[in-house]
């Protein structure tokens, strides 16, 4: 994963003026910061649920940010982000949190025993 001079503004409030990173394959990186300083908003980018408004972002090699909406589906199926405060859906059990990336992702390639089994 690389990040490559990203700006990203809301408005009046900037995010990054020149976020510069390198994440290398088997690394294990821990981004910590108080609220309002892009934790969260990085991870958003590099998956596209938001754009930059400048730079280059880039997953195994490929441009994130000019990837068609099919191959950055592919992309975010290899990507688990958690929500902040490590919060699962509450009305549902472990197993069903689990699943219920596995139904939205793979439901047409995946049986509900495939499911079933890759959870447990």
């Amino acid at each position: 994963i690389s990040f490559r001079h990203v700006k990203k503004a809301f408005g009046p409030k900037v995010i990054y003026r020149d976020l510069n990173l390198d994440v290398y394959p088997g690394e294990t990186l821990t981004v910590m910061g108080g609220s309002g300083v892009g934790k969260s908003v990085m991870l958003k980018l590099l998956i596209r649920l938001l754009e930059a408004d400048a730079g280059q972002i880039t997953f195994h090699g490929e441009e994130v940010t000019h990837m068609s909406a099919r191959r950055i589906s592919d992309v975010r199926r290899r990507i688990a982000m958690l929500f902040q405060g490590a919060a699962l859906f509450d009305s549902i059990t472990v197993g069903e949190n689990v699943a219920y990336g596995l139904h939205e992702h793979y439901r047409r390639e995946m049986t509900k025993k495939q499911i079933d089994d890759r959870v447990a």
